[in-house]
């Protein structure tokens, strides 16, 4: 049986670029393992100090004499100094690599320095060595090991992937060392200050091919058939930047560019070819640093790897991708798919200044290298594609999606002590991505672009091949900007959150107010204050002003004639501060007036979008009542542009989480009104040439909000496209329909459609379209169906950098809760095992605790996971608990705010239900006056 119409978990973030801890880098776990040894204990210290590695690797796909398949063989060679006197230890990292011999002597005559006996702390990863005489200064040692490693599944270190041809396993090896994973590869000091120069050299098979950062100086035969690899010595970087791909490969090159790919792969290259070479140019003349500026950088290779724990890494000169992220065919991919892949390759690019040549001292300023990243992966990309308003998409998916996290408890700041392996994962989040870059976008605006501009070619310059710190950006800006932009960034940089700006009016202008805005707890007693770039419009004109006023007192009043006079008074032109903002009553009336409106008063489309997601976020937080905010937010049924919809889309997906499930039908009717005329609009058809990007986009949210809501005519016109696709295969949906179109044909189809599309998800050469698969086969609502995914997800049929992704798609499914629920149940030891252990069951488990709306499907979890407990272990076990307390915590939201949200339903509904009948009698009428004048 399919189920009603009813499709409570609209996935409308399908238009969203996604967060960095889902796509461009690997997110931390859910459960926290707490450290085991002194937080201090997991640094190095800085009393030995490397200058070179030589290393060479011989990596192994089947057995091999007495070698084993997926094992590789390293020779490591360190060269290095100390820093000062009376040295008696060298301490380093290594981690799941076994040392077979290991040598300690002088550069210059390769004598032997007498040494004791080594040591290994499993914990830190830290390998110590002791020297029976202090090391003497100024004098250049080697560290000489021979080890044997693991080319492990789990896309860490050093380790395989494979892809197949006529259904025969290819095997390959690829790198991934960010953050702590070089020490898997070679011992090494695996700590981004240590910059180091690399020569790298690789046995490989003859029948592959090897690549690294640098190209190859020389190639050697070896006696037993192999060949060796030499690849020219790098330029001073650090360890988690090194990489290195031994795979049957084929290149698309020009201009210093090339695409590396397997070979079915190759007719997928050739735009994100043109990317690269059109974004590594621009990027380079905005620094003003051209990547050829680095002696030993001669060409630049990014690459494909079947099997991606990140979205993508910025190897120096060698920088790697999921096949999702970088192959692109016009026929078979969206355009949204196309703009992620000119995104991801210009935040890649991006990183051979901000991260390659000037590195992060230490992941507690991580957002040094990845907020410059993001932020050129909008504009940096809009230096290249100067149709898709990146500037606009940055504000909603960017700044209005990192304040989601930003507005919890659980937040940190920007600058953020870590230590261990797993902290170090997990401050690689939404906080050092969009909101590093959301404060750099402040900065820009408070002292003008070409500043900013000038400040950061300075800061790179001075930077240039050697470890950075917050100060030194500051001193940059502060010179060409002036001495008080540290003032201004540091705070948002140091204090955690942001404000919630309030504006209150008076006979002779505006007073303004701050306080830490904290969605679950506005009652706090938390007296941080930020500087407050203000900006204010009460015209259509006012909106091109960006550039601000710093305001740094708690209170602050804006003097304005005769205020009562103004059509609307709204703070934050364009969207550029970090705030949230409350008005009083009045004026809120006043810009709801505007809103529905002509062209909506003038107000700028960015700020629509502001106004929409705050005023979802400030009912959520208690701060206005859900039906004053709806009521203004049902201007949406005139908005045309694409911003504050899919700010709505956000709202309203957070929204229907927490509507009671007795209420589950009146809310879809509800946003099927909502949309309908947006869904008149956009049309369920193809996108033409002459549209912009945006409205494409919005086209996607608009035709899978009303399809997935019940809109009838939207819900025929896609299964109608799936039955001409399953007729006819050759006859190709557009790539842009696609997502609704295939969910549609799994919801309302039959298991025959269902087999269908399943199988073009195994045999299709495009990852990109094995993504628009897994989004429609998520749409199953049939139990058999849903097992069929999950037991997909379980097996090799979905690769491991998959599994997630599809299991997400189930998860915006409402229909799939009961029967994802009782497969985890059934089957948990299989999840575990393909996940790696039962912290991933617990995760699993957590998700659809977060969905559930009765206490009965969350009971069949907690009673489970007791009776388990022994099996899950403690950490996952008291993961899950504390998921039921949030599941507690929901249900009390739900039921506190039901009568409210419920009250407004039912009058936006009554008043289109009162529309549509007089309308009805207007048209009876009209029919009964022209017959009788016949």
């Amino acid at each position: 049986m399919k189920g009603t119409l009813v499709y409570l978990l609209a996935a409308g973030v399908c238009c969203v670029l996604a967060s960095p801890i889902d796509l461009l880098k690997p997110a931390a776990t859910v459960v926290e393992i707490s450290p085991r040894a002194e937080l201090e204990d997991y640094r190095l210290n800085d009393d030995v100090m490397p200058s070179h590695y030589d290393i060479t690797l011989t990596p192994y796909f089947e057995d091999e004499d007495s070698h084993q398949a997926f094992s590789f063989d390293g020779i490591s060679v360190m060269t290095f100094r100390v820093t000062k006197p009376d040295v008696t230890n060298i301490v380093l990292h290594m981690w799941k690599i076994n040392i077979t011999s290991w040598y300690l002597k002088r550069a210059s005559d390769s004598s032997d320095v007498p040494h004791g006996v080594e040591s290994y702390d499993e914990e830190t990863h830290k390998l110590t060595i002791p020297v029976n005489q202090a090391l003497a200064q100024n004098v250049d040692y080697q560290l000489i090991f021979n080890y044997v490693g693991i080319l492990d599944d789990d896309m860490h270190g050093f380790y395989r992937s494979y892809y197949k041809v006529n259904g025969k396993y290819v095997w390959m090896a690829s790198t991934q060392f960010q953050q702590t994973h070089a020490r898997r590869a070679f011992p090494c000091f695996d700590e981004p200050r240590f910059r180091t120069t690399f020569q790298v050299k690789i046995n490989r098979p003859a029948t592959y091919k090897a690549f690294s950062n640098t190209p190859i100086i020389l190639q050697t035969p070896l006696s037993n058939g192999r060949y060796q690899d030499e690849f020219a010595k790098t330029p001073a970087m650090a360890t988690y930047l090194l990489a290195f791909i031994v795979a049957d490969y084929v290149v698309n090159e020009r201009d210093g560019m090339g695409i590396l790919a397997r070979p079915e792969a190759l007719n997928q290259t050739d735009y994100s070819l043109q990317s690269g070479i059109d974004l590594l140019r621009e990027i380079g003349t905005w620094i003003d640093y051209p990547y050829s500026s680095v002696p030993e950088m001669t060409r630049m290779y990014m690459s494909a790897v079947p099997d991606f724990s990140a979205g993508a890494m910025e190897n120096w000169g060698l920088l790697t991708y999921r096949e999702s992220n970088i192959l692109y065919r016009k026929d078979d991919s969206t355009s949204l798919q196309q703009q992620r892949i000119a995104a991801v390759i210009s935040h890649e690019i991006a990183h051979q200044w901000f991260g390659d040549l000037v590195t992060c001292e230490w992941w507690d300023v991580t957002w040094l290298n990845e907020g410059f990243a993001r932020y050129f992966q909008f504009f940096g990309t809009a230096l290249v594609e100067k149709n898709w308003d990146l500037g606009l998409q940055f504000v909603v998916e960017q700044l209005q999606g990192v304040m989601q996290m930003d507005s919890l408890e659980s937040t940190h700041p920007m600058t953020h002590n870590v230590y261990t392996p797993s902290q170090v994962s997990g401050i690689f989040d939404s906080i050092s991505y969009n909101k590093g870059a959301v404060t750099l976008r402040m900065v820009e605006h408070l002292i003008t672009t070409e500043k900013f501009q000038n400040a950061l070619r300075q800061y790179i310059k001075e930077r240039a091949f050697k470890s950075t710190r917050p100060e030194n950006l500051f001193e940059a800006l502060n010179e060409h900007g002036d001495a008080s932009v540290r003032n201004f960034m540091e705070p948002w940089t140091v204090q955690p959150g942001y404000p919630l700006v309030t504006v209150i009016g008076s006979k002779d202008g505006y007073s303004i107010t701050q306080q830490r805005f904290l969605v679950n707890n506005m009652n706090h007693d938390d007296k941080t204050t930020w500087p407050l770039p203000i900006t204010f419009a009460s015209k259509e004109a006012d909106f091109a002003n960006t550039k601000p006023t710093i305001v740094n007192t708690a209170t602050y009043k804006i003097t304005v004639t005769n205020p009562e006079e103004l059509p609307y008074f709204i703070l934050n032109n364009q969207q550029v501060g970090y705030y949230r903002v409350n008005y009083d009553d009045d004026n809120w009336a006043k810009i709801s007036e505007a809103l529905r409106s002509e062209k909506f008063g003038g107000i700028h489309v960015l700020n629509r979008a502001q106004i929409v997601d705050d005023l979802f976020n400030l009912a959520r937080a208690g701060v206005v009542k859900y039906d004053a905010a709806l009521e203004i937010l049902d201007y949406l049924e005139d908005e045309t542009e694409y911003p504050p919809w899919l700010a709505a889309v956000n709202g309203l997906t957070t929204l229907s989480r927490r509507i009671h499930h007795e209420d589950e039908e009146k809310f879809a009717k509800y946003i099927v009104q909502l949309f309908s005329k947006a869904h008149g609009l956009v049309k369920f058809t193809a996108p033409t040439d002459e549209e912009s990007r945006l409205f494409t986009y919005l086209r996607i949210n608009v035709l899978q909000w009303s399809c997935n809501y019940g809109s009838i005519t939207c819900k025929k016109a896609a299964f109608d496209e799936f039955v001409r696709y399953y007729e006819d295969p050759a006859n190709k949906v557009h790539p842009d329909l696609r997502q609704v179109v295939y969910c549609e044909g799994i919801r309302q189809g039959t298991d025959e459609h269902f087999d269908f599309l399943w199988e073009q998800y195994m045999s299709t050469n495009m990852a990109t379209e094995q993504i628009l698969i897994l989004q429609g086969l998520g749409c199953a609502q049939d139990r058999e169906q849903i097992f069929k995914v999950m037991d997909a997800i379980t097996s090799d049929d979905i690769r491991p950098q998959d599994k997630n992704t599809a299991f997400s798609y189930l998860l915006l499914n409402p229909y799939t809760l009961d029967h994802l629920s009782e497969y985890l149940r059934t089957y948990y030891v299989r999840w575990a095992n393909a996940h790696g252990s039962y912290a991933n069951v617990a995760s699993a488990f957590n998700n659809l605790l977060a969905r559930m709306k009765t206490d009965e499907q969350m009971w069949r979890i907690r009673s489970f996971a007791e009776r388990n407990e022994q099996v899950f272990g403690a950490a996952a076990y008291n993961s899950i608990q504390s998921g039921v307390t949030d599941y507690f915590t929901n249900q009390n939201f739900t039921n506190k705010h039901r009568e409210v949200i419920g009250g407004f339903l039912d009058k936006a509904l009554a008043k289109n239900n009162s529309a549509g009948k007089t309308t009805v009698g207007i048209l009876t009428l009209v029919a009964v006056i022209v017959a009788l004048l016949q």
